[in-house]
């Protein structure tokens, strides 16, 4: 009886749990979530083959008491939005958010009232970043001599993993989804804030 009491106590404790936004690939958005409680995040579609429609924006925000976010969206103007974790994912809302550069012929209406998103792969991001650099190459290790062939280019959006110094750890998600992990120089690294933040 007693164990029947503790499943009890534990099921209706744990029924009344809110999703929670933790970083993580969710369809078309990388989001990365600090243990701070900051958010910043890619969203990318392109639909289309041989001409093809590109929407894409950043965002970022400040996860609430509730457990959700208030964001400002940007690409060429600033928008404010929302995000909420669900069970298997998230919510985004951004109302007019098919102004965005290249989303009104590849995005569903959907996001002006809520568009939901499947989470398809976590990640252990802190932040994102833009690249600065015409051409950034990786590194195995936070060291000169260990320089790989790899590289990332200008206006390329990576996740964070951490930052030793006048080096960051990055993961970089390629459009066809391939995954590149190493080090680059922090100073060819640019923060997501919205313009004028």
């Amino acid at each position: 009886m007693r164990n029947s009491l503790s499943l009890l106590a534990l099921l209706v404790s744990t029924s009344g749990m809110a999703a929670t936004l933790h970083s993580g690939i969710y369809e078309e958005l990388q989001l990365a979530v600090s243990p701070q409680g900051k958010i910043t995040g890619y969203y990318s579609e392109t639909l289309g083959v041989g001409v093809t429609r590109t929407c894409a924006f950043a965002l970022a925000g400040e996860v609430s008491a509730k457990g959700d976010a208030k964001i400002a969206s940007w690409s060429s103007e600033v928008l404010p939005g929302h995000l909420v974790a669900t069970a298997d994912g998230l919510t985004l809302t951004v109302p007019g958010g098919q102004s965005h550069d290249g989303c009104v012929n590849a995005m569903l209406p959907l996001i002006n009232d809520g568009l939901a998103l499947g989470k398809t792969r976590d990640t252990a991001w802190q932040s994102m970043a833009q690249v600065r650099a015409e051409r950034l190459y990786f590194y195995r290790q936070p060291e000169e001599t260990t320089r790989r062939k790899a590289w990332i280019v200008q206006d390329d959006v990576v996740g964070v993993l951490q930052t030793k110094g006048e080096w960051t750890q990055v993961e970089y998600l390629s459009d066809e989804g391939k995954s590149t992990t190493g080090w680059v120089k922090s100073a060819a690294l640019a923060p997501l804030t919205p313009p004028h933040a």
